[in-house]
């Protein structure tokens, strides 16, 4: 038996849950709907089976895949992670706020790191890995959670100049079908059961979400915000990512961005990417604001005349076509220090059995693998538009990023930084391993 069976073992009988535990897990698996009958009974057998093992003492090192899934959904997920066993980092049972104050995962007692320093947005920070404006950056525990584990280059979670409630849950479910990359500008049709699982650390992870930017009320914020870039060190950079809503949106995201200013920020994210943000009025999902190429430039525009001039500006596109993106970037580059992206896919995202993954709105956001082939393809032209132009701008990457290689990949196309969401989510260790493969060779 395994140093980390063990522990679990002795810790789930020490607190009673051993003989719980199959009930538990069903009430996970079942939280958002209700797998087929012969899977249900399945997963019965399994769990049953196990318990019986731990209670007996004869749980061995097979079962650690088993009785990480079991945990995470039986809402034990933080006693993986107190005992270093790898386990998605996010509690997907748990709500948006729920989770704002309680990373799952690992942390890693010593931070990883290198000697090296890189230039990034003017500043200097340490190896250029980092999580993009996601939950996974949502609070100042998160923010620290993540620099623990050797995470640089985080973007603070997009915030509002009002409180926003997320989506209906569920939020975030794997994409367990989904293992091989989308081409570039290719339409998803994923099948994703809110029940599916990838294991922890596994390169060929896909995930969808719909999380419909929630925000918590600009005075709640903005402290934490403050709290959370007191946390970063020298090796970090921590970015603030903003959007702006309504009739005036070019004055709410840059009123939304002084707030940022105001709370610390230095450099300031505009999310103009997002692909699961509702439409109020009914008629489903918006498309991203960069499709909108005039808009997107007032946008910007009107956000870079409103800050410091040492407060740096980041662009964030989402996935652009050819055309779309020649035409959008040589009008950005002169007000910007960076561009980033690629966010999620806007994709549609049923269950196996035909009905909406979340209820009320099919289109989601896909991320993982399946968006690796597509990410790359936009970082490769978004690097020859900044090359062939005469305004110098950084390139964060993201999308796909599960593994050293495909951050390599990444970086390799001209990126200045490279961000993982949904490898971060399913990986919490993922810089470590990157630092360690890589922080002596780029």
């Amino acid at each position: 038996m395994t140093d980390a069976v063990r522990t679990l073992r002795d810790e789930l009988v020490g607190r009673g849950l051993v003989d719980g535990l199959p009930a538990a897990f069903l009430a996970g698996v079942t939280r958002f709907g209700r797998p087929p009958q012969a899977e249900l009974d399945a997963f019965e057998v399994q769990v049953t089976d196990l318990a019986r093992r731990l209670g007996s003492g004869r749980a061995g090192d097979g079962d650690l895949p088993l009785l990480t899934r079991v945990l995470f959904f039986a809402g034990h997920a933080d006693l993986l992670g107190a005992h270093g066993v790898l386990s998605p980092a996010y509690d997907v049972l748990r709500s948006f706020r729920d989770n704002l104050a309680r990373p799952l995962g690992p942390r890693l007692r010593e931070r990883p790191t290198v000697d090296r320093r890189w230039t990034l947005l003017g500043r200097t920070v340490g190896f250029p890995i980092g999580v993009p404006a996601c939950v996974l950056n949502g609070s100042e525990a998160w923010v620290r959670h993540n620099v623990a584990n050797g995470w640089n280059v985080l973007t603070y979670k997009t915030v509002r100049g009002r409180a926003h409630p997320p989506n209906e849950q569920p939020n975030w479910v794997f994409a367990a079908r989904e293992t091989a990359s989308l081409g570039p500008g290719d339409a998803a049709d994923v099948v994703a059961d809110p029940w599916d699982w990838v294991e922890p650390g596994s390169a060929t992870v896909s995930s969808v979400n719909s999380f419909g930017v929630p925000s918590p009320d600009p005075e709640e914020w903005m402290a934490d915000l403050s709290r959370a870039l007191a946390a970063v060190g020298d090796e970090q950079l921590l970015l603030v990512s903003v959007m702006g809503e309504g009739d005036d949106l070019a004055g709410d995201f840059a009123r939304t961005a002084l707030l940022a200013q105001e709370a610390g920020a230095t450099v300031v994210e505009l999310n103009l990417s997002c692909p699961n943000t509702l439409d109020r009025s009914g008629s489903g999902v918006k498309p991203p604001l960069c499709l909108d190429a005039d808009a997107t430039v007032a946008v910007v525009e009107h956000v870079r005349r409103s800050l410091d001039d040492r407060t740096g500006l980041v662009a964030k596109l989402s996935w652009l076509d050819e055309q779309r993106l020649s035409a959008l970037v040589p009008r950005l580059a002169p007000l910007v220090d960076g561009i980033a992206g690629i966010n999620t896919v806007q994709s549609r995202v049923r269950r196996s059995d035909g009905s909406a993954t979340f209820p009320g709105r099919e289109l989601a956001g896909l991320s993982g693998i399946a968006v690796r082939g597509p990410a790359l393809d936009f970082t490769r032209r978004l690097v020859a538009l900044r090359d062939a132009g005469g305004a110098r701008f950084d390139v964060l990457a993201m999308g796909g990023v599960t593994d050293p290689a495909s951050f390599e990949a990444l970086f390799a196309a001209g990126a200045d930084a490279v961000q993982s969401a949904a490898g971060a989510f399913a990986d919490p260790l993922l810089a470590q391993k990157c630092i360690t493969e890589l922080g002596e060779t780029w």
